[in-house]
Order: structure tokens, then C-alpha cells, then sequence
């Protein structure tokens, strides 16, 4: 599969955001890498509504190194953990 719009797919060339805490943070996020294990509380989208089911984040911990993204065309708009730390990627 090639990829086409290879300027969109990089990580991190528009800035990102060090989430720790457990306070919501806005943003417009394409996707966020765990730096240390994490607990998601909530994900939200632009319209307000979770993204925790859509992206499998309802009950688990996420190992450091996972990275989740939502599809082309999507964002978050909030990212709230209950432990750990992420590195979240602007749109």
C-alpha cells in the first residue's frame, strides 16, 4: 500500500503535547504514542462525543509505545487519563 499523502502521516511535524494528570486536555489531536503505561479515562471527538469504544480504550491499560490514531479526517479533542502519561500529536 502506498502512501499518498505521506505529509500527513508523519508524526509529530505539527507539534504534540506531554499529557500527564488526570485533567482533560483540549487540543485537536491526530493520535497520541504512550510514554508511560496508561489508563484513558476519555477521548472525545470534534463533536463531543467518546471515542473510547471506537478506539478499544473502555477497561485496559496501555502499554508504553502503543500508539493509537483515529482514521484520516477525524480528530480528538480531548484526552483524559486516570494514570500514566501519552504524547499527543497535533492534527
Amino acid at each position: 500500500m502506498a502512501i499518498t499523502n505521506a505529509d500527513r502521516f508523519t508524526a509529530g511535524y505539527t507539534g504534540c503535547k506531554v499529557i500527564s494528570g488526570t485533567s482533560a486536555v483540549a487540543g485537536s489531536f491526530r493520535g497520541f504514542v504512550v510514554n508511560e503505561e496508561a489508563t484513558i479515562t476519555n477521548v472525545l471527538d470534534k463533536d463531543g462525543s467518546s471515542l473510547m469504544t471506537a478506539l478499544g480504550l473502555t477497561g485496559v491499560t496501555l502499554k508504553s509505545g502503543a500508539y493509537i490514531v483515529v482514521a484520516d479526517g477525524e480528530e480528538m479533542t480531548s484526552i483524559q487519563l486516570a494514570t500514566g502519561s501519552v504524547v499527543a500529536y497535533n492534527l
